[in-house]
């Protein structure tokens, strides 16, 4: 009989039921304090199926509460992989070491190169991937964070805002390549990802790390509408530069604390923003930045009005839905930070710190990871972005219909939904909109 169907006893009139694992637990449970006819009396089942779960008991421990059963595929077509593969896994995983189905699926076709089976018989898909992940009782675990509270006057503020750049646009019709937004973003030295492949019912979820997750740079990226990404520019925390040569295609500055200060702010806004495709052109330009203080220094607005620009500030608490950076750029490129850290801390062969801690990645490597995640951002998805933040819309109406689209993007490496905010479309007004007006 199949795993999910139960007899019951015959006050039930020989009906069949499916129980879930919550409750077989919670017989086996209260068998164990005192019978299982005690068991089989309170909970109305067959004492068959309460000798049969004991049997499993340790598997139903392992598995979600609402499963029913234990069917699907017992082993694979290619056993000697999987045979192969699931001890690296648990030996990671015993180290600590974070396991993304992206590090499973090149382990794999590595181990399929060694055992000579043909590239074009083995694939190692994604699909094979969640099918051996089924088979060995392994899942994603994933770590959670709190989302940010949009404020209480979130609609009044975000009409205002829309208001305020439409009216800034139509007076000086600026080109896309002139509306940018940039952000600052930390980047660890410890990037441990947020998921990792571990046994299911794992109660605690040990991330090994190099020990210096305090340890950070910070990178400040900017984007325009028409999807052109400009140079990152890095913040190391300390007094002065590295003796290592670092890779080129980023700008490296230091500070003591590792922050953007107003001194930076204004060397970025000559060295990155200045050479924008466009501004030796003298075009008219709009610079959307976050209230953070260092960016409304009166140097700061005084250099940003000497370059032929308006800084428009996104209000306090909203950043989460008009920020461009911050929802579409960033967590793909942190990701793509995550992956090449993963690779990196599982490759081995790594020096240790006296007290046996592997040292942090150099200097010089994380900045060549920085070049490479921005490198994977679309250009189109940033495109579209700034037309979901009501940035660079057409001011005849046609794109209005974007605004009331919400996304729902499903990212394949780490099956986590992503989805939009459902925005007013917006005219001109004459309401007074001098608060945005810094």
């Amino acid at each position: 009989m199949a795993d999910h169907v139960e007899i019951q006893n015959s006050t039930s009139q020989g009906k069949r039921r499916s129980y879930d694992s919550n409750f077989k637990i919670k017989v086996l449970k209260y068998a164990e304090q005192t019978s299982n006819r005690e068991a089989v009396r309170k909970y109305d089942v067959d004492e068959k199926n309460v000798r049969r779960w004991k049997l499993m008991q340790k598997k139903l421990e392992n598995s979600a509460s609402t499963r029913k059963s234990f069917k699907g595929p017992k082993k694979g077509r290619y056993c000697e992989v999987d045979a192969a593969v699931l001890p690296f896994i648990q030996e990671q995983r015993k180290n600590g070491m974070p396991v993304t189905r992206k590090i499973i699926q090149l382990k794999v076709l590595e181990i399929a190169s060694e055992l000579k089976i043909p590239r074009h018989e083995f694939k190692a898909s994604l699909g094979w991937c969640r099918r051996f992940m089924l088979r060995n009782g392994l899942s994603l675990r994933r770590r959670t964070t709190l989302a940010q509270r949009l404020p209480v006057d979130f609609n009044e503020k975000l009409l205002a805002f829309q208001r305020y750049v439409i009216e800034l646009r139509k007076k000086h019709n600026y080109p896309l390549s002139q509306i940018g937004n940039a952000d600052e973003t930390p980047v660890f030295f410890d990037m441990p990802s947020n998921t990792t492949v571990d046994q299911n019912g794992a109660k605690s979820i040990l991330m090994r790390t190099t020990g210096n997750e305090k340890l950070r740079i910070t990178a400040m990226l900017a984007v325009t509408a028409d999807g052109h990404k400009l140079t990152p520019y890095v913040i190391l925390k300390r007094k002065t530069m590295p003796k290592e040569s670092l890779p080129r295609g980023l700008i490296v500055r230091c500070h003591e604390k590792g922050w953007m200060s107003k001194e930076l702010m204004n060397d970025w806004l000559s060295v990155v923003w200045k050479s924008r495709p466009g501004a030796l052109l003298a075009k008219k330009a709009m610079l959307v930045l976050d209230a953070f203080k260092g960016h409304l220094t009166p140097d700061v607005k005084s250099k940003i009005e000497s370059l032929k620009s308006d800084l428009v500030v996104i209000p306090g608490g909203m950043t989460s839905q008009l920020q461009v950076l911050d929802v579409v750029v960033n967590k793909p490129f942190k990701d793509h930070l995550r992956q090449q850290y993963s690779e990196w801390l599982v490759a081995g062969d790594h020096a240790l710190t006296p007290s046996g801690k592997i040292k942090k990645p150099s200097v010089a490597l994380l900045c060549q990871w920085i070049i490479s995640a921005w490198a994977m951002i679309s250009s189109e998805s940033i495109i579209k972005e700034f037309k979901k933040c009501c940035l660079s819309n057409a001011l005849d109406g046609s794109e209005d219909d974007v605004l009331w689209e919400v996304q729902k993007e499903v990212d394949q490496e780490n099956d986590e939904e992503n989805s939009g905010s459902d925005v007013e479309s917006i005219g001109s007004s004459d309401e007074n909109l001098s608060r945005y007006r810094y």
